[in-house]
């Protein structure tokens, strides 16, 4: 038990810091793009936009601890995540105005829901590769562990 809450901790925080980075990269490219208006929306009402980012960074990193427990299947666990994640996100951004809402800008919603569903995806196949990576590395090793050692015993 102790070791789930260290856990839920752990990649809580890790979504806390994942959302702020992101926050301060967009800021950073609204100011590159000379998206001044961006970035003064942003600026006007950073203590919402700052804990909204650090909310939909919890929803989005920090649920991942999902993925370290056995039970649910992959499946059900990428489902979770995603709708957790995006549970989060979409009543967030609609309320800080990140993506428009509003019956004259329908398409634009659809397309942000769309452009906000890839990044996930992106995002979460990213980590998929790197973790199925490490396993390889590491079951790569244990192999040359067990032989050393059937070698020195045998």
């Amino acid at each position: 038990m102790k070791h789930t809450v260290t856990l839920i901790i752990k990649y809580t925080l890790y979504g806390i810091s994942f959302g702020c980075t992101f926050l301060v990269a967009m800021c950073l490219a609204y100011s590159l793009w000379d998206r001044e208006d961006l970035l003064m929306m942003v600026s006007k009402d950073f203590t919402r936009q700052s804990i909204g980012a650090m909310a939909v960074g919890i929803a989005c990193g920090g649920t991942s601890v999902i993925y370290q427990f056995n039970r649910p299947s992959a499946f059900l666990k990428t489902a979770i995540h995603f709708c957790i994640g995006m549970g989060v996100f979409y009543p967030t951004a609609i309320y800080l105005s990140w993506i428009p809402f509003n019956p004259g800008q329908m398409l634009d919603t659809a397309l942000q829901f769309f452009l906000s569903c890839s990044i996930f995806i992106v995002i979460w196949f990213c980590f998929y590769l790197f973790n199925r990576n490490e396993a390889k590395r590491i079951n790569k090793r244990l192999r040359e562990l067990e032989q050393e050692n059937a070698f020195y015993n045998g």
